[in-house]
Order: C-alpha cells, then sequence, then structure tokens
C-alpha cells in the first residue's frame, strides 16, 4: 500500500531530475530504485499510481453547458 511519504519522495525524485539531478533514487516496494532523465515518464506514471491509490487523482468532472 502506498503512502503519502512515498508520494513525497517520488515528487521530489521527479523535482530533482526537472531542475538537472542526473541520478534520482526512491525506495519502490522495498527496493531502491534509481531514475534518470531518460526514464522521466516511468518516474510520472508511479507518481500517478500512488496518486490513484490514495485517491488524489486529479479527474474532472465532465463539462455541461446550458443554454
Amino acid at each position: 500500500m502506498a503512502t503519502m511519504t512515498d508520494l513525497t519522495e517520488a515528487r521530489r525524485a521527479l523535482h530533482d531530475l526537472a531542475t538537472g539531478k542526473r541520478v534520482a533514487t526512491i525506495m519502490k516496494d522495498g527496493r531502491r530504485v534509481e531514475y534518470s532523465s531518460i526514464n522521466i515518464g516511468d518516474l510520472k506514471k508511479y507518481i500517478k499510481e500512488i496518486e490513484d491509490e490514495l485517491g488524489l487523482s486529479k479527474r474532472r468532472a465532465p463539462v455541461r453547458f446550458f443554454l
């Protein structure tokens, strides 16, 4: 089960990569995982999975127009 700590750590790793750090390391499922700018998409996917699991998805309701 993902925690807010997992989400914070993953977001910090993404920030590090976005601001020029070459490698960011996080703990995932009890093991050390390193991300680089090459696999930043994988890190974004992992963050989305944590947000979904924690119920923090940024889903929007459909837009309705009334005339």
